[in-house]
């Protein structure tokens, strides 16, 4: 074969592979990725600890830490829209777990999370007020979707490949031990409304922490016509199971209804087992107290007269249900009266019970006739020794004219001037006799 024949033959193969190339390059890869996709873990922007009997905000932060574990390229490169490493359009879900909570968000749509961006979620949870202490886990559930691999299958086409998944990320939440009072009995039996008194409480403490060197604190509701006088009450240590009886003053406002439960709030302070000072749940309890302590007097008004000195009676009537102890009647007079002698002893007087307060009373020579009221007022004691002063008590005077008392003084002469003259006529007629 001649030189000039091999020559056309290498041109011909040459031509033939230049066209074979074109037609083959198009078809190949031009980038491939191949990853493990998202790497995802959760933990918790805040601390970790929960407290029985409150409802808290436990927020949560998605981490992803996926990597691209292979890529190639070739010289037809387009930039593709989704990394493996991404992912997308996910949803987390609180879920207690082995925890005693109760969650109260629903699940949250964080959209898309690319590989080294950190995501929030904020959830609501309930730690009741039973929820013993301990190291508990719940669980977030995370669910999206990936792209495990991406191919170029053209210099103008990208084939994407989706996968659904699913993912439970332990978040470690503890439920911290804490001192739980309760009442198990109320003693307010000398409080009544319009009064002020002592109230005793038997509380318990029923969490699992011990209260070390615990107070307990009683605190006004709103709205409640019972308000506390004193703070806090020292009690001790209080251990699990423990019980103390703190004994509160309060005052009642006049027009609470004596057949209703009014609230209080209660809590503790004390030392927890970490030596920090801490304040258990408030709770709420009932004070009941009885009818307001009323006197009523009784009898008809006091006589007295003009430019004399008489004697003013008082009978008052213990009209409510309580006993009260070392009553005292005190009377306020003004002109035309006055007293030396405004205050009188009445003694303890149970309900129903009656007591005469007697005053000296002066009235002034010229005095009008008439009715006059002069204001008194009860100071007694409950059995705790606390003293009260009732309102004001009207008490009647009848001012008479003085000619009254001419009358009877001139009845009781005429009555001796004839007792007289019948002993002198009966002597002098017996002296005849003889």
């Amino acid at each position: 074969m001649r030189y000039r024949d091999w020559r056309q033959i290498v041109l011909v193969f040459l031509v033939l592979c230049t066209g074979a190339g074109f037609c083959i390059i198009p078809c190949q890869a031009g980038e491939k990725y191949f990853s493990g996709g998202p790497e995802l873990f959760v933990s918790l922007d805040s601390s970790n600890e929960l407290v029985p009997g409150t409802t808290t905000d436990i927020p949560l932060v998605l981490q992803n830490k996926g990597k691209i574990t292979m890529e190639f390229y070739n010289y037809y490169t387009i930039q593709p829209d989704y990394i493996p490493t991404t992912a997308k359009f996910a949803t987390v879900m609180l879920l207690p777990g082995n925890a005693p909570l109760k969650v109260k968000s629903n699940p949250q749509a964080v959209g898309d999370i690319p590989a080294g961006v950190v995501v929030p979620a904020d959830f609501t949870v309930e730690v009741p007020q039973d929820a013993k202490a301990g190291h508990y886990l719940m669980q977030a559930v995370v669910t999206y979707q990936y792209v495990p691999v991406v191919e170029q299958q053209s210099s103008t086409n990208i084939e994407y490949y989706f996968k659904d998944e699913k993912v439970v990320l332990p978040v470690h939440v503890v439920v911290k031990p804490m001192v739980d009072i309760s009442v198990e009995n109320t003693d307010s039996k000398d409080l009544h409304a319009g009064g002020e008194g002592y109230v005793t409480f038997t509380i318990r403490n029923t969490g699992n922490d011990t209260g070390n060197r615990a107070s307990i604190f009683l605190a006004a509701s709103a709205g409640s016509p019972v308000v506390p006088y004193s703070d806090g009450i020292y009690v001790g240590d209080l251990p699990p199971g423990g019980t103390a009886e703190p004994r509160f003053k309060v005052s009642v406002s006049e027009n609470a209804d004596p057949t209703q439960f009014y609230p209080l709030d209660m809590y503790a302070t004390y030392n927890d087992f970490e030596g920090n000072t801490v304040q258990s749940p408030t709770i709420s309890t009932g004070v009941k107290f009885g009818e307001k302590v009323r006197f009523e007097r009784t009898g008809p008004p006091s006589v007295l007269y003009p430019g004399k000195t008489g004697i003013l009676s008082a009978t008052y009537r213990n009209s409510g249900n309580t006993t009260v102890y070392n009553a005292q009647a005190r009377i306020s007079v003004i002109a035309p009266f006055s007293s030396d002698d405004a205050t009188a002893y009445l003694g303890d007087l149970l309900p129903g019970q009656s007591a005469t307060a007697v005053f000296s009373v002066k009235t002034d020579k010229g005095t009008t006739i008439k009715a006059y009221s002069v204001n008194s007022q009860i100071q007694y004691t409950n059995s705790d020794n606390t003293a009260f002063v009732t309102e004001n008590i009207p008490v009647i005077i009848d001012v008479q004219p003085e000619s009254g008392n001419w009358i009877i003084i001139g009845l009781l002469l005429i009555v001796i001037i004839l007792g007289g003259a019948y002993f002198w006529h009966r002597r002098k007629k017996t002296r005849a006799i003889n």
